[in-house]
């Protein structure tokens, strides 16, 4: 039998619990900058490779790897290591009043819309966001009930 994985939210055995790609991005200063401010990410934390420690507010040191979140969504990101420019990730929501909101937001600050939300021929009502690294936020809903 085959189950929808939005709707598996129970645990098993294993202890898995919790998934956090890591990005490999160009220049994280400057990803945590999209991030936040276009796409309403929050920092969580910040390490200097060079310095070997987590940084703190005000300081002016490169950063090597950070931690980003909006709600149970989080990503790393990795300054050029760990991965490759290009990953796709699938965000869910709820609803399609959701992902319009989504979208309304992130187009209002300037994030790289690369579709606009609209019913893909599977069914779902769906989204794709560009960062500056190419990964590519292909955001999913389900479509709106019918009249």
């Amino acid at each position: 039998m085959i189950t929808a994985m939005h709707t598996m939210t129970t645990r098993d055995a294993s202890g898995l619990f919790d998934v956090r790609p890591i990005l490999s991005v160009d220049n994280v200063t400057r990803s945590i900058h999209y991030y936040v401010g276009s796409l309403g990410f929050r920092l969580a934390w910040a390490w200097s490779t060079t310095e070997q420690r987590f940084l703190q507010p005000g300081d002016e040191i490169e950063i090597g790897f950070a931690l980003v979140g909006r709600g149970p969504i989080q990503f790393m990101l990795s300054h050029q290591s760990q991965g490759a420019p290009g990953m796709w990730l699938h965000l869910d929501v709820d609803t399609a009043e959701q992902l319009d909101a989504l979208h309304a937001e992130w187009q209002q600050n300037g994030a790289r819309i690369v579709e606009p939300p609209f019913l893909r021929p599977w069914g779902m009502y769906e989204m794709r966001v560009e960062d500056l690294d190419g990964h590519v936020l292909r955001v999913s809903a389900p479509p709106r009930p019918a009249a």
